[in-house]
Parts: structure tokens; C-alpha cells; sequence
């Protein structure tokens, strides 16, 4: 008996499947990891009230947002996109005026974003039950 050879290409587009499934939650994990590392430094700067240091670590992580959104916004709802985005304004502005407890707080939840996008949108055995 002779194996069908649609049974090879069936076997073998399941593993292409699960391979770019896997990459792609590697690399939003790295993305979240890169983010979070970003507004720790921030968080710290902001600490310390060091202002300028904490806008020049902000303009990095607005400068990373875009290109990570992009690539998130093909996973995700967009309504959790337009948080991060809203988040980001709200933390422009605080670091504007130069405001301590509002910048921590925003950046408290820019943290509690990440930790949901680490959680909830990669593939985890506990999200499927």
C-alpha cells in the first residue's frame, strides 16, 4: 500500500502552520519584553525626576510603538491597539506637564497592556479551555 502523497502535503502544511504560529508569538513576545524594558526605564527616570532622561526614553518608545502595532494589529482586536495608543497620549502628556503621579500611573498601565498581550494573545494550553 502506497502512501498518498496529498497526506505528505496535508502533513506538511500543518507543520508550516504551526511553525509560523510559533515565530510570530516569538516575536510579539520579544516585542512585549522590548516595550516593557522601555517603560521600567521611564518609570525609574521619572522616579528620580529626571525629566529629560525620562522624555528621551518616552521618544524611544513612541519611536518603537508604530512598527510594533503594525505587527500586532494583525493578531489583535483593535479596540486593545487603540488602548495602547491612548495610554501613550495620556503618558505624552503627563511627562509634559511634568507630572509625577500621572506619569506612573500611565505607565502602570501601559505595564498591565503588556502583561495582557503576554497572556492572552499568545498561544498558551490554558487559553484553549
Amino acid at each position: 500500500m502506497r502512501p498518498d502523497w496529498r497526506l505528505f502535503v496535508l502533513g506538511a502544511l500543518f507543520a508550516a502552520f504551526l511553525l509560523v504560529g510559533y515565530l510570530s508569538d516569538q516575536k510579539v513576545l520579544q516585542a512585549a519584553v522590548e516595550l516593557e524594558h522601555l517603560a521600567k526605564g521611564v518609570e525609574v527616570a521619572v522616579g528620580l525626576d529626571d525629566w529629560p532622561i525620562a522624555r528621551q526614553l518616552l521618544d524611544r518608545l513612541s519611536a518603537s510603538w508604530p512598527s510594533t502595532r503594525r505587527t500586532w494589529d494583525l493578531r489583535m482586536d483593535r479596540d486593545e491597539m487603540d488602548e495602547f495608543d491612548l495610554c501613550l497620549a495620556r503618558l505624552r502628556g503627563s511627562m509634559s506637564e511634568e507630572d509625577k503621579a500621572g506619569a506612573l500611573s500611565e505607565l502602570a498601565v501601559w505595564s498591565t497592556l503588556l502583561t495582557h498581550v503576554q497572556q492572552k494573545e499568545v498561544f498558551r494550553w490554558r487559553n484553549l479551555l
